[in-house]
């Protein structure tokens, strides 16, 4: 790249040493404050004499944005007064010289912290903040013509991105993205655009905060005004926002906000002149809260129950930290009765403390109930195993093979459906409603998938193989209802859970914004319950393409772990009848659950997310560490 007059280096280099700081490494505070400064729409001799003074009075840089022309860049900056690491700061440097600096203060254990750049890319300065702090690996790519190419620079790191800036032209973008390796599991969204999509900032926004406690982290801005959103879980009490705002209209948003007691903690500017334009953040705290650990529940039926208490908290706290996941239950019981029952909370405060009797969703555990409502209706012999499930339901299907399908083989997966060939209707509802007469003006129903899947072929013939299927208990939990004239729900009210707490766990957002168990995940997808709309909403609340109340038998219910725990000491965890050794587990946007059978005890796990580390985590959780302290700590008697 072209590199900057004499004049403009000088001042950039010379401008390196005014700011660079030497307090000592301390972490940030998490204090709620106002002794917040920014300033935004000054050119980089103002932002470097500025930059000198609030060092000097011991404040540190929060949020940096240069924009407008490079050969007279603007700077937007936030700076909060508190103690900190050491940082230097750069300003105005064409490419070379900020890789230089950038390569410099690497190599003395700096880490950046803050990056933007303004220009075409054959001539855009560049504006960054480095600070002493321990973060073992973080990249950085200023080159990229795609943003999505920047997980290739990560070698499989997971990071979480700190920093970006889309600089360039229209006709040549480029993306300057700065990522930190992801420790504890951090949850963060960010919106790109490219070339040949942009993303519309209102349809994501409302997306994104629709998921309870999730909040704009930075509202990144191009100079044409597009704005890149990311979006974060961490607290900082109230919040607001605002977009597309001239220098005046920020002026008056920052007073404005300032008497609610908001102050702003991302400024981001794009333009110049009459053109020049701003996002910003506000909030209560100028960083987020930390997280606590809680525990409640007693454990009374082991040998050493002070013993068993101390290797179980520890177990759980380590999994828990190390994966990020806030909520989650554990049960131990023996033929009914409760001997062990943690509730674990490692949240921040404004979050609910978990509690033994709290109720989760359940994912494919709620199979069990299915299971046992099948097994009650042989029992009373109203249904029996060889019955072909299509004929009884008044059904011809269009594969003939369909009519071999029994209640044991849709027990045993085994009927003929392949989810890996033909795709899971459990999760194609607005696919499903959009394929009726009616064209999704309406949402699908459970009868509605019926009658799209019988007007399928099947994957193999019933009784050839066993594949996992959603949809056979979604069947079978027709079934019960046809066979019995009760609504599934009241049937397992009345006949199945002797007076357990488990409930239909509803789709709708709107019907969660009290829970005290908030089934958390990042990801949104288009709304099933209106087929024709296209709103975003969360993984949990239909996001995944799942209508809960449909798929009650499948994967729609919630229960504490301890109802789980007593249920499946007189049911069968893994297949059909009374208790008997085995496991079943359940995974779904914003739930991961487990249930076992083992020896005389049974027992429950309970997560509120699926977005842990890895799957290899949940594993060594469940098989591992919970299977060894059950086998170390005997119970009593």
């Amino acid at each position: 790249m072209h590199s900057l007059s004499l004049r403009r280096l000088l001042t950039s280099v010379l401008s390196l040493c005014s700011v660079s700081s030497a307090l000592p490494s301390q972490r940030r505070s998490n204090t709620t404050s106002s002794h917040v400064e920014t300033y935004y729409s000054v050119d980089g001799a103002t932002h470097a004499e500025k930059s000198k003074a609030l060092k000097a009075d011991g404040y540190r840089i929060v949020s940096l944005s240069s924009y407008g022309s490079p050969d007279n860049a603007n700077y937007a900056a936030i700076w909060v007064q508190e103690e900190g690491p050491s940082f230097e700061i750069i300003h105005d440097a064409d490419e070379a010289t900020y890789n230089t600096w950038l390569q410099t203060w690497k190599s003395r254990g700096y880490v950046s912290t803050q990056v933007s750049a303004t220009g075409p890319a054959e001539s855009a300065v560049f504006a960054g903040v480095m600070e002493n702090i321990n973060v073992d690996n973080w990249f950085q790519s200023c080159e990229l013509e795609n943003p999505w190419a920047f997980s290739n620079t990560t070698g499989n790191v997971d990071v979480v991105v700190k920093g970006f800036r889309m600089f360039g032209t229209t006709e040549e973008r480029r993306y300057c993205i700065l990522g930190h390796e992801n420790i504890g599991n951090e949850q963060m969204t960010i919106q790109y655009s490219t070339p040949s999509f942009t993303v519309d900032f209102a349809s994501a926004f409302e997306a994104e905060t629709t998921k309870r406690f999730w909040r704009p982290s930075r509202l990144f801005l191009s100079e044409d005004h597009i704005i890149t959103p990311s979006f974060v879980d961490t607290s900082v009490g109230k919040w607001s926002h605002a977009v597309d705002l001239t220098k005046t209209e920020l002026k008056e948003k920052i007073e404005t906000e300032s008497a609610k007691g908001l102050y702003p903690i991302d400024i981001q500017g794009g333009g110049s002149g009459s053109n020049e334009r701003f996002t910003v953040v506000f909030a209560e705290r100028t960083s987020p809260k930390s997280r606590q650990w809680n525990v409640r529940g007693e454990i009374t039926g082991f040998e050493d129950n002070k013993a068993a208490e101390k290797e179980l908290d520890s177990i759980m706290r380590r999994f828990m930290e190390k994966n990020g996941v806030r909520q989650a239950q554990f049960a131990v019981a023996l033929e009914g009765k409760i001997l062990a029952e943690r509730s674990y909370t490692w949240a921040e405060d404004d979050r609910a403390i978990v509690e033994p009797d709290d109720i989760f969703l359940l994912a494919s555990v709620s199979k069990m109930f299915l299971h046992a409502s099948i097994d009650w209706l042989v029992t009373n012999e109203m249904l029996n195993f060889s019955a072909p499930v299509y004929d009884l339901l008044g059904y011809k299907p269009a594969d003939a093979r369909a009519n071999d399908i029994t209640i044991q083989h849709l027990l045993d997966h085994t009927a003929g459906y392949d989810r890996s060939m033909s795709g899971d209707p459990s999760f194609m509802f607005r696919e499903i409603a959009q394929s009726l007469p009616t064209k999704g003006t309406k949402a699908a129903t459970l009868q509605d998938v019926i009658e799209y899947v019988v007007a399928k072929p099947l994957d193999f013939t019933p009784g050839d193989y066993s594949a996992y299927s959603n949809y056979g208990p979604m069947l079978l939990s027709y079934v019960v209802t046809n066979i019995t004239g009760v609504p599934y729900l009241d049937f397992l009210e009345k006949n199945i859970l002797d007076g357990l707490n488990v409930k239909l766990y509803e789709t709708a957002a709107s019907k969660h914004t009290e829970d005290r168990i908030v089934q958390e995940s990042k990801n949104t997808g288009q709304d099933p319950v209106h087929p024709q709309s296209a709103k975003l909403v969360p993984g949990p609340h239909g996001g995944d393409g799942g209508v809960k109340e449909e798929c009650a038998g499948t994967f729609g219910m919630a229960a504490s772990a301890s109802s789980l725990a007593k249920f499946i000491g007189s049911h069968a965890a893994w297949g059909t009848g009374g208790r008997a050794s085995g496991s079943r587990d359940g995974s779904l946007s914003g739930a991961r659950t487990y249930v076992e059978s083992r020896g005389t005890i049974d027992w429950a796990l309970t997560l509120n997310t699926r977005e842990y580390v890895s799957e290899t985590e949940f594993d060594d959780l469940r098989w591992w560490y919970l299977g060894d302290f059950l086998y170390n700590f005997p119970i009593a008697g």
